[in-house]
């Protein structure tokens, strides 16, 4: 059929068999308007007319859930009625199936494919043209307009694409991918080429061309689904592609690929969509989760680079642009704007959209794709188009478009409503006459409703919009006399003027001034903001500083001053306003902080409230901050010896920052910092606190040690005056920085009179003088941490290679050892092994208890040192001695661990020492007569149960007479044997005796019993699981030789000897004679013996083998070829 003579489907109802056959040979070049086309129409059908008269129901119900659901939206529907009608028409009447896929072009073209294969085209809503010759390729699953609308590309769920002349609905090409094995789930432009996407999850390039005018088309595999399954895609332009797997999103670029992860539910399909505004951006979604990655391609290299990732409140199926904005269909079948709007979705679940789920299944292709891409497609969104600014989406009901709603009516929309926010926000971004209309009545509604301004957001915005539409003198005016009493407004302002947004627009002096009045009661932090922001003709300078001296507005007072004079103006006008005794800080309520922050706008070359400055001015800018810092002329104190006295710390700081930029770097640099440095130690002689002292100490030492000041013989010796005369660690090192600085440069120098012995013992170290650097470490009074860290670090260096450093430190160990126990146990174990015990005899109980913990730990306790320390156990911390005794066997001699426990105590472990000593008769008795003072029941069981312990010990490796002796003093002792000990006494006393004295109630008796009992099972049980052990290894034995099981001692039917017969064995390791009989239970384990033995017939004879025959061998020669090569 020539489709460009296809008739329309209202003309196939309208006429006769032989009319449609006819139409076959007559030449119709355009299709005629009159005849053809189905006008736009809202009347019902006769089938829905029918329909409604049997229901009885009214036909609005069926349009009234098509209207716009909030007049405030930013979003606005239309339906397009006419193309819907003709849709449900060609599907009852004409069998053309249900609209499966659509797409839209430029100039109000459409074109919809049903599930039947058929196409409808349409123009601005009426119907052009029908094809419906490829019904045997399954549904139309895709569609696709090229950038001018001429061409259009349609896929089939049978695997073919085809390409329509867009006008006339002429097929151009038919394109087969790699067989019709896959169906078509996407088809898209790139350039002048197309793209399909198949249900194996492959992508396909084809390049259409015409030569000598056959037209053609070259496919190839960009992609293939072995090696992941592509599920979507977008083209960029004709050479960038962004493909979306099941696991990785990859862009595809000149041959060359690069991807990233995507991970999400195996339910959900990722959507792609490259961003309008700025194509580097790439849009992907999966789940609730949705990113924004940059895609940058610099020569043979793709760059991908996560932006941003939000999430999202339900699972995205669809992505797109609308008006600028992204546009996000969801699984709730709501249309959401990205941004302010995200949470006022557009509900479209009333035109039952179109799903492509079964492209995904296979249903065409015999089921032909992997679970995992079925899993994935059920809810893929199948008919969605964007064009001209507008979302065509396909529903079973029609097609609905949703374009971006007029901002004017929005905005008078958000303003009727309430919402002023929003409206403002709107009338900010958009121009024109009519914008400016609303704006000045929007304007006049807040001068009479000065209470909507109470919303800080609400002001901000709306000072934009005065700002914007020239409303600048209702601004200072009207707006400012009606709302001045509003907190929110007033700050909005001030925030405004911050921002520089008034410098447009100045305002007058009078309305500043006023605007720093109210400020001062709301916010005084930003009146010295506004003032340094607004240019001089706004202000009133005499008012303003008056005003701000009165309420303390310090910083005002230096932006005033600073806009008059500059920034050096500034700081000589707050001099004069510095507290001499103020605290500084936070708690500062003098003008040191402004003049603190003046100093570091001026140094880093910024003007007033750190505006910046222009290029240009900034080193002469930092020149005059410098030189105005230093000036002491006119009998005047100069800023920086002011910011010093105030607060030195603050001062020290600023200097260090400073200290990287002009003017103390570049060619006169390392001059502006000695200038800074001698003046900084002239202000030290006013200085009473040492910590002052101390912080620019340190800080000039700093500089000399970095080379950032020279070796200036004047700083030097004020340095070296200042360190005198400071006393403290950190004074001494910042001395040794500044001598050692000096050594590099002029060689060794001695310590000067006046060091102090921390400075001392380090230069007498580096002078290889180390007697009097061990002389001069101890005589520091209160040695830090960090002075002892560089001693220790000093005399094992000096250990490990001078032998004579022992004797220099002997007399010395005892103060060190004090100074840091644990530490010094390490060393004295390696090098003084034998001064160990003396040192312990000078140490502090406590000292020598640390000290011999971590000897202990080492283990290096021993002898008379571990003696030593026992003793001073048993004095600070008797509660351990007993069981420093039990843990530590052999650390001291008993005889002198015995000696000690008897002189300083405690009782409890002079047992122990006397077992040890081999007196076990003597650690019973002391264990006894624990037993006899002891009042507290729990302790008194403790030690009857440690004395029945020594006798169960003791008993086996002592004579049984004294066994017996210990036992019956024990006995006699606590009374009465505990039960379970009965049984190891029972071999070295009478029983009667032992019943007499223990067996004193039923219960009691009960229990000797049961512990006999169990006792005597136990042991059984233990010689049987040996006898069965026993008998399973020599099996395993017997079996891995080869031999026979090996059957010895007697029958346990007759009791003779089993070595005379065969015998039969048992599991148990038990056997009988073969011809006794054999009994049906085991009389020792109780289990059941087989009842039949197991007959071996005799072995077949081995068959001879068959005499050797005869070989015969053939030789046959192989068949030659004819004259033309032919067997």
């Amino acid at each position: 059929m020539d489709l460009l003579k296809t008739p329309s489907i209202q003309s196939l109802f309208d006429s006769d068999l032989e009319s449609v056959e006819s139409l076959q040979y007559v030449d119709i070049e355009e299709l005629d308007e009159v005849e053809y086309a189905l006008p736009a129409s809202e009347a019902p059908t006769l089938a829905e007319v029918l329909s409604a008269e049997e229901a009885n129901v009214d036909e609005s119900e069926s349009l009234k859930q098509f209207k716009e659901p909030s007049t405030c939206s930013a979003l606005q529907m239309d339906f397009l009625q006419a193309i819907s009608q003709q849709l449900i028409q060609a599907q009852e009447r004409s069998s053309a199936g249900a609209a499966t896929a659509l797409s839209v072009g430029s100039n109000g073209r459409c074109t919809v494919g049903t599930a039947h294969g058929h196409l409808l085209s349409f123009y601005e809503q009426t119907l052009r043209w029908v094809c419906d010759a490829n019904g045997d390729c399954g549904a139309v699953s895709c569609l696709s307009y090229n950038q001018d609308s001429s061409r259009l590309l349609v896929g089939y769920a049978r695997g073919l694409v085809y390409q329509y002349e867009s006008i006339r609905g002429m097929i151009l090409r038919r394109v087969t991918l790699g067989g019709e094995t896959w169906g078509t789930l996407r088809v898209a432009w790139a350039g002048t080429s197309g793209l399909a996407l198949d249900t194996g999850g492959s992508v396909w390039l084809m390049k259409f061309s015409r030569p000598l005018g056959v037209r053609s088309a070259r496919v190839s595999c960009l992609f293939s689904g072995a090696r992941g399954e592509v599920v979507a895609m977008t083209a960029r332009d004709a050479r960038i592609l962004a493909l979306a797997t099941l696991s990785r999103v990859i862009i595809v670029a000149g041959g060359r690929a690069a991807g990233v992860r995507l991970d999400g539910p195996p339910d959900t399909l990722p959507v792609l969509e490259w961003c309008e505004v700025d194509s580097r951006l790439l849009v992907c979604a999966r789940a609730n989760l949705m990113q924004w990655l940059t895609v940058t391609i610099n020569g043979s290299t793709i760059n991908l680079r996560p932006v941003q990732r939000v999430e999202l409140k339900a699972t995205p199926l669809w992505l797109g642009w609308l008006g600028g904005s992204l546009a996000i269909f969801d699984s709730q079948e709501n249309l959401r704007l990205w941004g302010d709007d995200y949470d006022k979705p557009l509900d479209l679940s009333q035109i039952e959209p179109v799903y492509s789920s079964a492209f995904f299944k296979g249903l065409w292709t015999d089921g032909r794709v992997s679970q995992a891409m079925c899993k994935a497609g059920e809810s893929a969104l199948g008919g969605a188009c964007v064009a001209e600014g507008a979302l065509s989406l396909l529903g079973r009901r029609g097609i609905l478009r949703v374009r971006p709603r007029d901002l004017i009516a929005r905005a008078q929309a958000f303003i009727a409503s309430g919402r002023y926010l929003q409206a403002l926000r709107l009338l900010c971004s958009t121009q024109g006459s009519q914008a400016q209309n609303l704006a000045n009545d929007f304007v006049a509604n807040l001068i009479d409703r000065p209470n909507i301004l109470s919303n800080k957001n609400v002001a901000v915005q709306a000072i934009r919009l005065c700002l914007k539409y020239n409303l600048s003198e209702e601004l200072y005016s009207s707006l400012w006399e009606s709302c001045a009493s509003e907190r929110a407004f007033v700050e909005a302002l001030g925030d405004a003027a911050v921002r520089g947004e008034l410098s447009d627009s100045p305002p007058s002096p009078d309305f500043t001034q006023a605007l720093i009045e109210r400020l001062a009661d709301f916010e005084p932090d930003l009146v010295e903001r506004v003032v340094a922001s607004l240019p001089l003709t706004s202000l009133d300078p005499h008012r303003a500083s008056v005003f701000t001296r009165e309420k303390g507005l310090w910083r005002g007072v230096g932006a005033i001053a600073a806009a008059l004079d500059g920034c050096s103006g500034g700081m000589r006008e707050l001099v004069a306003h510095v507290a001499a005794r103020c605290a500084g800080g936070a708690a500062c309520a003098c003008a040191g902080g402004a003049l603190l922050l003046a100093a570091a706008d001026a140094l880093a070359g910024r003007g007033a409230g750190g505006r910046a400055l222009p290029d240009h001015a900034r080193p002469s800018a930092r020149h005059d901050a410098l030189h105005t810092l230093l000036d002491e002329s006119s009998n005047n104190k100069s800023p920086l010896r002011v910011l010093v006295q105030h607060d030195t710390s603050a001062a020290i700081r600023l200097l260090e920052q400073s200290s990287r930029d002009p003017p103390f770097a570049g060619p006169l640099g390392k001059q502006n910092r000695l200038r800074v440095a001698r003046a900084l130690l002239s202000f030290t002689s006013d200085m009473e606190e040492s910590e002052r002292r101390i912080e620019v100490l340190e800080f000039i030492t700093g500089q000399l040690s970095s080379g950032a000041l020279p070796l200036d013989p004047e700083v030097i010796r004020g340095v070296e005056e200042l360190a005198a005369r400071t006393e403290g660690e950190r004074s001494d090192r910042a001395w040794l920085a500044l001598l050692q600085r000096l050594r590099a440069r002029d060689g060794p120098r001695p310590p000067p009179p006046a060091a102090r012995p921390r400075l001392r013992w380090r230069l007498h170290a580096l002078l290889d003088r180390h007697d009097h650097a061990v002389e001069d470490f101890f005589q520091i009074d209160h040695p830090s941490s960090a002075d002892l860290d560089e001693f220790f670090e000093y005399f094992r260096s000096r250990l490990e290679t001078d032998d004579a450093t022992k004797g220099r430190l002997i007399s010395h160990l005892p103060a060190l050892i004090e100074l840091r126990p644990r530490a010094v146990a390490t060393i004295v174990s390696d090098h003084f092994v034998d001064s160990i015990p003396s040192i312990l005899r000078s140490l502090k109980p406590d000292v020598t208890l640390e000290f011999g913990d971590r000897l202990l730990e080492m283990g290096r306790l021993r002898g008379d040192t571990a003696a030593i320390y026992l003793r001073h156990l048993c004095e600070s911390r008797p509660s351990d001695v007993k069981s420093f005794l039990q843990r530590n066997v052999g650390t001291i001699r008993p005889e002198d661990a015995l000696d000690i426990v008897r002189e300083k105590g405690p009782a409890e472990a002079v047992p122990i020492c006397l077992e040890a000593t081999g007196d076990h008769a003597g650690a019973l008795d002391a264990i006894l007569r624990i037993i006899s003072s002891e009042s507290d029941d729990e302790r008194r069981s403790r030690s009857i149960s440690e004395a029945c312990d020594l006798c169960v010990r003791v008993g086996p490796t002592v004579p049984p007479a004294a066994a017996a002796d210990m036992w019956t003093k024990l006995l006699r002792g606590i009374g009465e044997i505990p039960p379970s000990l009965l049984f190891e006494a029972v071999s070295y006393l009478p029983v009667e005796e032992l019943l007499q004295r223990s067996c004193n109630s039923t219960k009691v008796a009960r229990r000797i019993l049961e512990g006999g009992a169990s006792g005597r099972s136990a042991w059984r049980s233990a010689a049987r699981v040996c006898e069965r052990e026993a008998h399973e290894a020599l099996a395993r034995a017997l079996a891995a030789a080869g031999r026979g099981l090996a059957v010895r001692g007697r029958c346990v039917r007759c009791g003779g000897r089993l070595a005379r017969g065969a015998a039969r064995t048992t599991h148990c390791a038990r056997a009988v004679h073969a011809a006794c009989e054999a009994p049906g239970t085991c009389a020792v384990c109780g289990q059941r013996a087989a009842e039949a033995a197991l007959q071996l017939g005799a072995l077949p004879a081995p068959r001879a083998p068959p005499p050797p025959e005869p070989g015969r061998l053939l030789l046959v020669a192989p068949p030659r070829p004819d004259l033309e090569g032919v067997v």
